[in-house]
């Protein structure tokens, strides 16, 4: 008997669960529906682009700065650059291009350097502004979505012209649900921009001080 009772609960569960599914996707409808997809796509995927690429080895790891400035202790330059060369983080990049110039002077080496951290912070900041984006566009997209709904719950009572509380209590709903999914992907879109924000400065504060303390080790007497 009471194994009958919770399989009995359970297709309860199960048929309420199925409904709410139904009810969200029937009240998204083909066009909001779609373009939630595509956007909760969208998020995930530079959700992960970014958390890979903001991290300590992708811009400055210690074990490969701490190679390099041995190497430039040394004054072996052309190891530092074989270093630098092969390594795939901001940092290396950066110093290889610093490393070319040395023979034109520390003021082109400092150039060159300043520019590449330019253009790598840019190229980084460029790829993040896609999440803060997302954040910013989502709940406007939900509204919309709220706002078509509106249009529609008001319209059929206006049509019908006898004012059934549940009936239009339904249609609010329903329009309210874009405005809900709308807010649960940019809730956390923004933090995890916020996050990963600070975390790009703090690194790129690292990264000039690493790119000082190369170019003081290569206009040493």
């Amino acid at each position: 008997m009471n194994s009958l009772i919770l399989f009995a609960q359970a297709d309860v569960e199960a048929g309420v669960r199925e409904s709410l599914l139904y009810f969200y996707i029937d009240s998204c409808g083909l066009l909001f529906g779609s373009l939630f997809v595509f956007v909760s796509i969208a998020f995930v995927t530079f959700a992960i682009m970014n958390w890979l690429a903001i991290t300590r080895n992708a811009i400055a790891p210690i074990e490969m700065t701490e190679q390099l400035l041995g190497k430039l202790e040394a004054k072996e330059y052309q190891e530092a650059y074989d270093i630098a060369k092969e390594s795939d983080s901001v940092l290396g990049t950066v110093l290889a291009v610093g490393l070319i110039k040395v023979s034109d002077g520390a003021a082109a080496a400092e150039q060159a350097m300043n520019d590449a951290i330019e253009e790598e912070v840019m190229r980084l900041e460029h790829r993040l502004s896609y999440l803060g984006l997302i954040a910013s566009v989502s709940p406007m997209l939900g509204l919309l979505g709220t706002v078509f709904g509106m249009v529609d719950a008001f319209s059929v009572l206006a049509q019908t012209g006898v004012p059934v509380a549940s009936e239009l209590a339904r249609g609010i709903s329903r329009a309210l649900v874009t405005t809900q999914i709308g807010l649960l992907i940019a809730i956390p879109a923004l933090v995890l921009f916020e996050i990963f924000k600070n975390r790009l400065a703090l690194l790129v504060l690292e990264l000039d001080s690493q790119t000082a303390q190369v170019l003081k080790l290569l206009t040493r007497k």
